[in-house]
């Protein structure tokens, strides 16, 4: 008897691979191979299996970088403020991936101005600010799985000095481990305004007896420090604010009449030095001199802050109580700015007319007898009336005012003290002549008059 070797039935093949419902994450090993299986005529199953074939995956690394918050802002220029803006990193690679992170001021194109530090923070979780201790500590690099966002948060700090027309750009940059910087558009364009505030103070006009300062009362309803920290974190026309410092009757009417309140207590920069009974001093140093306590007050009950009522008088409070706040910018009065210019002319004959042009330059070579013709104009390079503008010239040495000569604006004046613009002061060898007022921009009429050679 002879046996016959099992002939397969059936035979099925199977292929046996990684299958992944997510993308494949770079440098995976995939692992193939086919296993069959069949049966005999007699039912009996078998299984067989292939070599191994591998597939791996190649890693990929790609990110971007976007500013998703304060792009272009315009903030106010006060100095060694911050500046905020916002940023996602994305990783559109497939492994995980360390980015080295670093912000930079950018310098050319229309930047004017460097911050003077720029520190990054993860926003941990992403609501655009920093919160809780997100602000705490900067970060350098952040670790991203593949697919995963960041929110960066860059922190620009304003210098010391920051001007109306500076611009300041900054850029934030990220970097993986192989050197790769993500595609970006990322500059943030701050600009700057010199006001802060959403209510327009009341100047105290120079005109009116005052000192330029603005004043408003700002009804928010805050405790003492509080109210005093918003009124210095506020500007206006460039100048940061701070509690009102009330100095004189003239200012404490002055603003009575600004706040134009009913029935409201409003803080104003005073404070008790120390203990119950202790002093008043003014937040700016100001010398405590001028007073206009209401009747009874202050009464030195514990209170250590000074209120201002809404009909000017004053009354301690303590500091922990709410109340609204008057706050001062002080601005500085425009002033005027005289320029005054001579120039001179020889006169050989002393008969008024000039036999050389006028100008600045020397003189030159004149004989004793002879005379000069001089001439003087005052300009007003300020920012406000100059008024009485009054030009002086004392005779020098050697020579002698020549009677009768002073003109002003083509017109003969006097010498003597009288009503019209010109004068001699032979005990002081001076002329003057009166040019006026003159607004801004303003140049005067020529003052001219004649000196002779002793």
């Amino acid at each position: 008897m002879f046996k016959m070797k099992p002939i397969a039935s059936s035979i099925a093949l199977s292929l046996m691979t990684g299958i992944a419902v997510a993308a494949a994450p770079g440098g995976a090993i995939l692992q193939n191979k086919v296993i069959a299986t069949y049966s005999d005529i007699g039912g009996k199953t078998y299984t067989a299996e292939s070599n191994i074939v591998e597939i791996s995956i190649r890693e990929v690394r790609t990110a971007t970088l976007t500013l998703t918050d304060g792009a272009e802002q315009t903030v106010a220029m006060i100095p060694s403020s911050k500046v905020y803006s916002v940023h996602t990193l994305t990783n559109n690679g497939n492994v995980s991936e360390t980015f080295a992170l670093a912000a930079a001021n950018v310098t050319g194109s229309d930047d004017t101005l460097d911050a003077s530090a720029l520190k990054i923070y993860l926003d941990a979780n992403g609501n655009g600010v920093l919160d809780g201790t997100e602000g705490a500590t900067p970060i350098t690099s952040t670790t991203l799985a593949a697919g995963a966002s960041a929110k960066l948060i860059v922190e620009s700090v304003l210098p010391a000095a920051v001007a109306l027309s500076d611009k300041l750009n900054v850029t934030l940059d990220a970097t993986d481990s192989k050197g790769t910087a993500a595609a970006s558009t990322n500059t943030v364009k701050i600009t700057f305004k010199n006001s802060n505030v959403s209510y327009t103070p009341v100047i105290w006009e120079q005109a009116a007896g005052g000192n330029c300062h603005a004043y408003a009362g700002v009804n928010k309803a805050l405790s003492y420090l509080p109210a005093k920290a918003h009124a210095e974190a506020s500007m206006f026309n460039g100048k940061m604010g701070h509690l009102a410092t009330i100095t004189s009757a003239a200012e404490n009417t002055f603003v009575k009449n600004a706040v134009n309140s009913n029935n409201n207590n409003y803080w104003i920069g005073a404070k008790r030095t120390g203990g119950a009974t202790s002093p008043f001093a003014w937040v700016t140093g100001e010398a405590f001199s001028y007073t206009n306590w209401m009747s009874g007050q202050p009464d030195n009950a514990g209170e250590d802050a000074l209120a201002w009522r809404y009909d000017g008088v004053w009354h301690d409070v303590t500091s922990s109580a709410s109340a609204f706040y008057v706050i001062e910018f002080d601005i500085d009065c425009p002033l005027p700015a005289v320029a005054v210019e001579l120039e001179g002319a020889k006169d050989e004959k002393c008969d008024g007319t000039a036999d050389t042009a006028f100008g600045t330059a020397k003189l030159e070579d004149m004989y004793s007898g002879e005379c000069a013709i001089l001439r003087s104009r005052a300009t007003n390079n300020g920012k406000s009336l100059a008024k009485n503008v009054l030009l002086n010239y004392t005779v020098p040495t050697y020579a002698s005012y020549l009677t009768g000569s002073i003109k002003f604006d083509g017109t003969d004046q006097t010498d003597a003290v009288d009503t019209d613009a010109g004068k001699y002061d032979a005990s002081t060898k001076r002329v003057s002549v009166l040019a006026g007022d003159l607004v801004v921009g303003a140049t005067s009429p020529y003052a001219q008059f004649s000196v002779k050679i002793d």
